[in-house]
């Protein structure tokens, strides 16, 4: 009897095994939990509104509410049993681990059987903490049946990418469910068939052209910020909560409780979000939010997704083309020119430069000896919290600068003093002003760094808090700025910041207090690009960085050229994750093209972070490049301000993959001195084997032909004169990604007249 026992029991247990069920169908989630549920869109063909958005030519479906945690619950116990975090799962759901802004998505067991549950006050609560990637992924599970559908292709291919650029990654043909693109999430949230007066938009997802308020009883409702959180236990509502607001299509919560990915493109590499959030009072609620910094691969509190699906009428749609020319007309743009000045003599100053925390005689000596004229001091004795450190500050910072100035070095302290204006410290405020007054006569100070990396210290965000936190720190340093406007009247000593996080930072917020600004670019990273291979960082993330803040020169008229902070380190630099080594030693042909690519977009300056690296191949590298762009110094400081001539060639058009909206596939600058014109060619794309050079040359009153010599090689082109358009062309030549050739063209030959310059 014993044995029979417990053979049904063996039997039994195989049997559970065998029908162990699947995940549940996020379509039919058990009792008690919101399935999926789409409604249709209809309508084709309906004008955009007009912001330019709404018009979809095709019916489709999305989501009624957002993605719930329990339904991405399902998805992780399906496709999540081995993943590794910050993966489809993040442990910043996990309330327990990272406090009160998870969705309280938690994992149990051992990697290759992970499981995942949500707390049930959470289940019906949208997800958050999700990247762009993870969305795709959600839809291409859907798209391939759920269960143990593939998160990698489908809708979507995406074969393992986590990377930042959000072009990689677009609609494939035939996607069954996708992440909505704009025009889809726009029409769905806004569009009304049968408003009264006739079809067209409301303002609100609410059906209203009034801003919601936010009674869960209200026919015009939302979770936004209004002075606090409306549900601070929580954060996010119940998806539907709002049950008398839909759209007009039945929609729920496309105003507030969590942004919502698109498909949509922030050029030239951030995905657009839409339909505000809990936290924000305005960001987003009926207008796109205004994304500086959340990439497709950021996941982050507050925002989540909702899906979208085809229905048997939807036509093939694909995203955007990674190689579209989006704004080709940039490249005909001409940025201000507005460079350093030298406080001694008020002449266009060009930096070459060392940025160092620790910094002393023997090593002003070194950078004199490796060619640079300028150093980046931020551990500078300006520390001034008694007298007598005060005294003993002013001593060692004068007896700095007396050295530098000896040296031929220019000299920019990082100061403190933001903090006793934050603390609103008057003694210190005060020892602050005796320190400035002693060393801002100085002939060797260039000015004053303000902060290295206020990003990191107020990092912004799209909600009212981050916000309000973002705006305090930049009134503190703007009161700091004044101060030193104040105790020093050369107007040519810089006021500046370093950013690091460029473009995925608040730094557009700190512009107005500046007078310049360097941006920190690693070429050397391993997991970054070399000539954009490997990775999606590298050289001309940097480029974009230069063309975006010399854009911003536009806006604020006060700002002097940008620096690119280019900090190129050696192998011996580790952190405890990478015990190998997080950098290697950069190439000098990459970082010579960062300077020059640089340059031609509107940015100047090369600083190494180096100091405290021993790495003599970095040091030579920085060497060759410094003494290259000296000899370029008398036609920098002669017409960088003014363009001496134009030029114009045959690959103006923006094509290429990475950064497709900054630069033209060929950049240039236009420079003379005394007995030469200079041409800076910079390839920032692909290989050219047609390369023609066409330019306007005024000073040049013969018609001789001439040989044009690139600077530091060993070859030279003809450079003949056209009769019938007045231009001087170089011959037809090969161009690389990564090239940069300086033109050397003379005023003059043998026998030949220019005017006096």
């Amino acid at each position: 009897m014993k044995k029979a026992a417990t053979m049904y029991l063996l039997a039994m247990l195989v049997v559970l095994c065998l029908v162990r069920p699947l995940p549940a169908d996020v379509f039919h989630m058990p009792a008690g939990l919101t399935s999926l549920e789409t409604v249709v869109v209809g309508d084709a063909g309906n004008k955009a509104d007009d912001t330019g958005f709404g018009a979809v030519a095709y019916p489709y479906h999305i989501g009624k509410y957002e993605v719930t945690a329990a339904q991405y619950v399902e998805f992780l116990n399906a496709k999540a049993r081995s993943d590794l975090d910050g993966n489809l799962w993040s442990n910043d759901m996990d309330r327990v681990i990272s406090g009160a802004s998870g969705c309280d998505i938690r994992r149990d067991g051992e990697e290759g059987n992970y499981t995942y549950r949500v707390a049930p006050e959470f289940a019906n609560r949208p997800v958050s903490h999700v990247s762009f990637w993870d969305a795709c992924r959600f839809c291409n599970w859907l798209h391939n049946g759920q269960g143990d559908g593939d998160t990698e292709d489908g809708a979507y291919t995406l074969k393992g990418y986590r990377g930042t650029d959000g072009r990689k990654v677009r609609r494939n043909p035939g996607a069954k469910w996708f992440v909505p693109n704009e025009d889809e999430w726009y029409k769905a949230a806004y569009y009304d068939p049968h408003k009264l007066g006739g079809p067209g938009y409301w303002d609100y997802p609410t059906r209203s052209d009034a801003k919601p308020d936010r009674d869960f009883a209200g026919a015009n409702a939302a979770n936004y910020y209004d002075g606090g959180l409306l549900d601070a236990a929580h954060n996010r509502t119940e998806v539907g909560a709002f049950l008398r607001a839909p759209s007009a299509y039945g929609t729920f919560d496309q105003a507030g409780n969590v942004y919502e990915w698109t498909e949509g493109l922030l050029p030239p590499f951030l995905r657009c979000l839409w339909g505000g959030a809990a936290d924000s009072p305005d960001g987003g609620l009926n207008v796109r939010a205004p994304n500086e910094q959340i990439h497709s691969n950021t996941d982050t509190t507050f925002v989540g997704f909702r899906v979208a699906g085809a229905l048997p009428e939807t036509p093939t749609i694909t995203g955007p083309p990674a190689d579209s020319a989006t704004a080709a007309n940039a490249a005909a743009i001409r940025f201000p020119r507005r460079p350093w000045r030298d406080p001694e003599t008020g002449r266009p100053f060009f930096p070459l430069g060392w940025f160092t925390w620790g910094s002393d005689q023997q090593d002003l000596d070194a950078i004199a000896q490796e060619g640079g004229n300028t150093v980046l001091f931020v551990s500078a004795p300006s520390n001034v919290d008694d007298e007598a450190q005060l005294h003993t500050s002013i001593q060692a910072m004068r007896g700095y600068l007396d050295h530098a100035h000896r040296r031929g070095i220019k000299v920019l302290p990082q100061v403190n003093g933001w903090e006793a204006f934050e603390h609103r410290d008057a003694g210190e405020i005060a020892r602050q002003r005796q320190w400035v007054e002693a060393v801002c006569t100085h002939p060797a100070l260039l000015g004053y760094q303000l902060y290295d990396e206020p990003e990191y210290a107020a990092g912004g965000g799209l909600g009212a808090e981050p916000q309000q936190k973002l705006a305090q720190f930049v009134s503190v340093l703007t009161e700091y700025r004044d101060a030193l406007r104040q105790w020093d009247a050369n107007r040519d000593h810089m006021v500046q910041v370093v950013f690091n996080l460029v473009p995925l930072s608040s730094w557009t917020a700190y512009l107005p207090v500046v007078d310049a600004f360097q941006i920190d670019r690693y070429p050397c990273d391993v997991s970054q690009a070399f000539f954009g291979h490997r990775g999606d960082w590298g050289p001309l993330i940097m480029a974009w960085s230069m063309a975006h803040g010399a854009a911003a020169l536009h806006d604020h008229p006060h700002l002097h050229n940008p620096a690119p902070c280019m900090q190129g380190v050696g192998a011996s630099w580790t952190e405890p994750a990478y015990p190998k080594g997080v950098w290697r030693n950069p190439l000098y042909e990459e970082t010579r093209y960062m300077a020059y690519s640089s340059l031609t977009v509107g940015g100047w300056g090369v600083f190494h972070w180096i100091r405290n690296i021993s790495s003599p191949t970095v040091r030579q590298n920085v060497a060759r490049l410094h003494a290259e762009l000296r000899q370029l110094f008398p036609a920098f400081e002669q017409s960088y301000e003014n363009p001496p001539f134009t030029v114009s060639h045959n690959h103006q058009e923006i094509t290429r993959d990475f950064l497709s909206d900054c630069i033209s596939d060929i950049s240039t600058l236009e420079l003379e001195d005394e007995q030469n014109y200079y041409l800076i060619v910079a390839n920032n794309s692909g290989i050219f084997e047609d390369v023609s050079l066409r330019m306007k040359l005024p000073r040049i009153k013969d018609t001789q032909t001439r040989d044009a010599q690139v600077l530091n090689e060993d070859w030279i082109r003809e450079i003949q004169y056209d009769e019938a358009t007045g231009e001087w062309v170089i011959a037809t030549h090969t161009m690389v990604f990564g090239d940069v050739n300086i033109w050397v063209i003379p005023k003059r030959v043998l026998g030949g007249e220019t005017d006096d310059p």
